[in-house]
């Protein structure tokens, strides 16, 4: 077998070697997707009409916008907040959990506000450009 016959067959195992990692890991993809899944909070039913910070002072919300408000905090969560928050047994724990997750929320909130205030800033002010004098360079 001639040395080019040689590369040709070692590059055409390499790729073959690539599609087949590629097609090995599209299933895993597709699981790991599906398993990032929030999970329904229809469960959760149970402690309506605990009151939300999000819930109007001296209103009642409806049953599926408060639902769909826990949904929302739930989709914010980690996967572990989100089962401590399915797994709440007492409208205490309940209220915990929420508590904390409108924190992490409010707090999200916050930091994404800061920093798009500081990328304005920032794109306001005209930057000096780099100098790179040889004066700086030591000498040998």
């Amino acid at each position: 077998m001639s040395r080019m016959n040689r590369n040709l067959v070692t590059a055409a195992a390499i790729a073959l070697a690539i599609v087949a990692d590629i097609a090995a890991a599209q299933p895993a993809v597709a699981q790991r997707s599906a398993t990032q899944a929030i999970p329904s909070a229809a469960p959760l039913l149970r402690f309506y009409p605990t009151r939300l910070a999000s819930t109007p002072t001296g209103a009642a919300e409806d049953q599926d916008v408060w639902l769909a408000k826990i949904q929302g905090l739930m989709a914010g969560a980690p996967p572990l907040l989100q089962q401590s928050l399915l797994m709440s047994q007492t409208p205490q724990e309940f209220a915990a959990n929420v508590a904390l997750l409108q924190q992490m929320q409010e707090t999200s909130a916050k930091q994404s506000a800061a920093r798009i205030q500081r990328q304005l800033q920032n794109e306001g002010v005209p930057r000096k450009p780099s100098s790179t004098s040889t004066s700086d360079t030591p000498q040998q």
